[in-house]
């Protein structure tokens, strides 16, 4: 991994909590910036889903009662 690259608790620090989803599992908003491949290019990582809203701007919604390990589920993902 890249020294400029956020690890996953970074990334988990800066998550934004939004509303819970219709089974009440927690959900969490991430900018899509923060999920960039080796050449830099934005990626959907594992497991998140595209943010629709507007508030937040472009970014994607966790669904998890772990977020850091699933963080570093996905970012194992990207760099593989």
């Amino acid at each position: 991994m890249d020294d400029n690259r956020l690890n996953a608790r970074d990334i988990a620090e800066s998550a934004i909590k939004v509303d819970n989803d219709i089974n009440g599992n927690p959900r969490y908003y991430i900018a899509c910036y923060l999920f960039t491949d080796s050449r830099g290019r934005m990626v959907r990582p594992r497991g998140a889903v595209k943010y629709r809203g507007k508030r937040y701007g472009a970014g994607w919604i966790f669904s998890s009662y772990a977020l850091e390990s699933d963080i570093q589920h996905a970012l194992d993902g990207i760099e593989a």
